[in-house]
């Protein structure tokens, strides 16, 4: 009888501890599936949105800037690009945007950036909340259109420093789908225009005196930009 309680009491331990190595490798498998899901060295995305910047954002001289002959306000249609490693939770890349903007008078500009850029996401499964924090190159174009004759003197560029916050669900583990809200400060200059070159343009006639001075000095503002956009990520 002892013998036979014996055996049973040895079954019993032996299916308890079959039972917990398999319900520990049935969670070792899981996170393995769970960290391969996320496991990835490369990334690229496209994204597109809206855009709206003022260049007198925290600086009210823009008129030394832009003289009054191109637009600072805008809003319009965005677009970018980006592309990267990532590092466990750190990604790590560079991302080139554009705004297509218009002012409430109608006057077309665009706004250029080319930033580097690191994020950290946090992945919850499927779905990825980041942060992100960029900075590099920004510059205004079409904005020498405003006056034939003296598009180097309205050449704006300058830097950017830029902070944004997101959420990327995986639809599959190679494709995202996701959003972005980005804030950006823009540090912009505009180098002087010689006197030879106000007196080579063709509507030299609608700038009068202060302003034709204001052009022959360097001119610098500080402005901002918000952006939202939604795109598409592959990762592999």
């Amino acid at each position: 009888m002892v013998t036979c309680r014996r055996s049973w009491a040895v079954c019993v331990f032996s299916i308890a501890t079959l039972a917990a190595a398999e319900s520990r490798a049935e969670e070792k498998a899981a996170t393995t599936r769970s960290d391969e899901e996320h496991l990835e060295l490369f990334w690229i995305d496209g994204e597109g949105g809206v855009e709206s910047a003022n260049l007198r954002t925290f600086d009210a001289d823009v008129d030394r800037l832009t003289v009054g002959l191109a637009p600072t306000t805008g809003q319009g249609l965005a677009g970018g690009v980006g592309a990267g490693v990532r590092l466990w939770f750190v990604t790590l890349g560079a991302r080139g945007r554009v705004g297509d903007l218009a002012d409430t008078l109608g006057r077309d500009w665009r706004l250029w950036t080319l930033d580097a850029e690191a994020g950290l996401r946090i992945p919850l499964h499927r779905v990825e909340p980041h942060i992100t924090l960029a900075g590099g190159y920004a510059g205004i174009g079409n904005s020498g259109d405003a006056v034939s004759g003296l598009r180097s003197g309205l050449d704006v560029s300058g830097a950017n420093v830029r902070a944004g916050a997101g959420l990327d669900v995986y639809a599959t583990p190679a494709l995202t789908i996701g959003g972005d809200v980005t804030c950006e400060a823009l540090f912009l200059s505009r180098r002087g225009v010689p006197l030879r070159d106000l007196a080579e343009a063709k509507r030299v006639d609608t700038i009068n005196d202060a302003e034709a001075r204001i052009l022959e000095a360097n001119g610098a503002s500080a402005g901002g930009a918000v952006t939202f956009t939604a795109g598409l990520g592959l990762h592999f």
